[in-house]
């Protein structure tokens, strides 16, 4: 059974010369919201500062300091009872607001009980990190731990230009020996070493091809001119170069994916070198922690201090081997602490976190224990050919990126004027691009910015005949086409392969281009291209007046309901906020659905692929499906809707969002969702289906292009 967290939320601000303490937490199986609590903390750095030689002195005089305040204290208490008497564990979640950052240099991580005086950081029910806060909005994609992947990089300039500045030698093969161990079975990549300088450059273009986890080793130091934190790497020479923090975060924050955990490890020194006095020394790692958080890193492992190797090689191997039982950071950095706790710098290592729940990674699959009840019941509709496809934007995230980042890139070129949370809203983007520009340019402005994305993407491998500077116009239909071919024929599990190896009649997409129709014309099918007729000069055209030839496995009916790229279809796309409006109103009004299309969704199982609940391509099809005649048939057939783990950057209280979508979905129509991507729960869509021996598969293969003249 998955474990179950309360959440505590320790928030400290400054006002003049004193701090407030605001205490709000989250009951997992409860949709009460409680009143947050606000009292005074008598936290005084200057006392601390003096007990920094006892940790356990230490930590009781800050849990007095911070819990001074009785109510404060109570409410404490109270939480953790209640986590107790109800079998969940207690996430503890300290938050320091801008106004108060000197509180970033206090050792948190020392903290004790209030009562007991129980150390607060090595217990499995009890999880300490601290929360950053950023202002990047780019949503936090979980992934499957199957897919994990982790670059060791490691900067271990010639110990002669290190004994220059009083640090250290690294031990390049032990750092790399030991987490490589701890992190078997996840794909790893080294950088750094003999021959192999670890430059800034390299380190940047190494991630930019996606890594979820980064443990980076080297020196850190403090700016003497600038206060700023510093990192000591190589330059190409393989000599020891200094690295301002802030270039590091900057040049992280501007890739297209972020790592998902960075793990800030120094070596110990020996000697201070051009570090600052130790009072400083311990922000080193906290500021540039804070830095990578604001820049769009979810986690960040860092060193508070000179951390001895004793500690760390005994530590993170710890760390990383808990963190791929469950994927729960916080909980992998107790049992890790645990295990030196003995150790004077076991306070050493902090967690700063955007992760509210805690989690680098999940388990795909239905919830609880259904799971072969669920696919017995779907695979025997699937075998007989009584399944419908419908396919949403998520499925194109390996060809051109997420229609999110999308959104974001064209409100950057546009100067879109809203809130920074809104800039990821396509729809909401595009109108205000519409309102400036002509339709016809906002259509272009929105197929450059997939092909750029594209082109990012996929630079190291597409044809330089295709790309500029070879062509000053390439083509959106062509390398699309390119992109769809090879991953269909490298990729096993390639959404559109699986999908073109479904017995399906009927496809039904939310999709602009013609990917769907290209697999399927690869494995020997012949589909049927049908757009939606909601939009013309004259009147829309009805539903009897398309003639549509009988959809069968061999040809299947493809549905684009909400247009398609093309020449002269622009206009027919559902782009902008009032396209759907308008496509809503007119569908529903002159019943634009083709009657093929109408029966097909309310007489099959249905599989909802690559949506976002929230997403206006689901909330507008979806609407208009349950509101189709006969639909009350949708309760004779098992359905899937496929959804990404829910994360809590955007979610206050994940479980509760669970909750909710299963019962939306199973309340409307009998609707069970498998938590993870398209691509997972296709590839296990098939593995059903070939025990069963009913997969159409063909070798994958390439067609004509004049559906890609666009």
């Amino acid at each position: 059974m998955e474990a179950r967290y309360y959440t505590l939320s320790i928030s400290l601000h400054r006002f003049a010369d004193s701090y407030q303490v605001e205490l709000s937490h989250s009951d997992p199986a409860s949709q009460a919201q409680v009143a947050p609590l606000r009292g005074g903390a008598a936290l005084d750095p200057a006392v601390l500062l003096g007990l920094q030689g006892n940790a356990a002195s230490y930590g009781r005089t800050l849990a007095e300091q911070l819990f001074s305040d009785r109510d404060v204290k109570q409410r404490f208490v109270q939480v953790e009872t209640a986590a107790q008497a109800s079998g969940a564990s207690l996430r503890l979640s300290l938050v320091i607001d801008p106004s108060a950052q000197e509180l970033q240099a206090l050792r948190w991580e020392l903290l004790r009980h209030p009562e007991s005086g129980a150390t607060l950081t090595t217990s499995e029910t009890l999880l300490l990190s601290r929360f950053m806060v950023s202002r990047d909005f780019r949503p936090i994609k979980l992934r499957a731990r199957s897919e994990l992947t982790a670059v060791i990089a490691v900067a271990a300039p010639p110990a002669a230009s290190l004994q220059q500045r009083g640090l250290a030698a690294v031990d390049f093969a032990g750092e790399v020996s030991r987490v490589r161990a701890a992190l078997a079975g996840v794909q790893v990549r080294t950088l750094g070493g003999p021959g192999d300088p670890f430059t800034l450059g390299r380190l940047i273009d190494v991630l930019r091809g996606g890594v979820d986890i980064l443990y980076l080793v080297s020196h850190g130091m403090f700016g003497r001119s600038t206060n700023t934190p510093a990192l000591i790497l190589q330059n190409e020479a393989g000599e020891a170069t200094v690295v301002k923090g802030e270039e590091l975060a900057l040049q992280i924050g501007e890739l297209q994916k972020a790592p998902r955990l960075v793990v800030l490890a120094s070596c110990q020194s020996a000697g201070d070198g051009l570090q600052v006095e130790a009072s400083q020394r311990s922000s080193v790692q906290a500021t540039l922690a804070a830095r990578l958080a604001d820049a769009g890193v979810p986690a960040v492992l860092a060193m508070q201090g000179f951390i001895t190797m004793v500690t760390v090689e005994r530590m993170l191997p710890v760390f990383f081997s808990e963190l791929l039982r469950d994927g729960q950071i916080d909980r992998a950095l107790a049992v890790a602490r645990g295990k030196v706790r003995e150790r004077e710098d076991a306070w050493m290592p902090a967690l700063f976190t955007r992760l509210s729940a805690g989690r680098l990674w999940y388990t795909p699959g239905f919830s609880g224990e259904k799971s072969k009840e669920v696919w017995r019941r779907l695979v025997k509709p699937v075998q007989g050919g009584k399944v419908v496809p419908i396919l949403g934007p998520r499925l194109l995230e390996a060809v051109h990126g997420d229609s999110h980042d999308t959104a974001q890139s064209l409100a950057r070129a546009n100067r879109f004027p809203f809130a920074a949370h809104e800039w990821d809203d396509l729809p909401r983007v595009t109108e205000y691009m519409s309102v400036k520009e002509s339709r016809y340019n906002v259509v272009r402005a929105y197929q450059d910015q997939l092909l750029s994305d594209l082109i990012e993407q996929h630079r190291g491998w597409l044809p330089a005949a295709e790309l500029p500077p070879a062509t000053n116009k390439p083509k959106l239909g062509k390398l699309l086409a390119l992109v769809g071919d090879r991953q269909r024929e490298d990729n096993p599990t390639d959404p559109y392969r699986i999908l073109a190896e479904l017995p399906a009649s009927v496809y039904m997409t939310a999709n602009f281009d013609p990917l769907l129709e290209r697999a399927l014309k690869a494995n020997k099918r012949e589909p049927q291209q049908v757009l939606t007729r909601w939009r013309y000069q004259k009147a829309p055209q009805s539903a009897a007046e398309q003639t549509i030839a009988e959809p069968s496995v061999k040809a299947p009916l493809v549905y684009h309901a909400f247009g398609a790229f093309g020449p002269g279809s622009d206009e027919g796309l559902v782009l902008t906020e009032d396209d759907y409006f308008d496509y809503l109103i007119h569908t529903s009004a002159a019943r634009l659905t083709p009657p093929e299309v109408e029966s097909a969704l309310v007489d099959n199982s249905l599989l909802f692929l690559g949506f976002r609940l929230t997403d206006w391509h689901f909330r507008v099809l979806f609407r208009l499906m349950m509101n189709l005649p006969g639909r009350e048939r949708l309760k004779q057939y098992c359905h899937v809707a496929v959804q990404l783990d829910p994360d809590m950057q955007s979610m206050a209280d994940v479980e509760g969002a669970k909750a909710y979508l299963a019962e939306y979905f199973g309340k409307e129509a009998n609707i069970d969702i498998y938590w993870g991507s398209a691509e997972e729960f296709l590839g296990a869509l098939r593995a059903e289906l070939a025990a069963a021996g009913s997969l159409t598969a063909e070798p994958a293969g390439k067609e004509a292009e004049d559906e890609w003249n666009f």
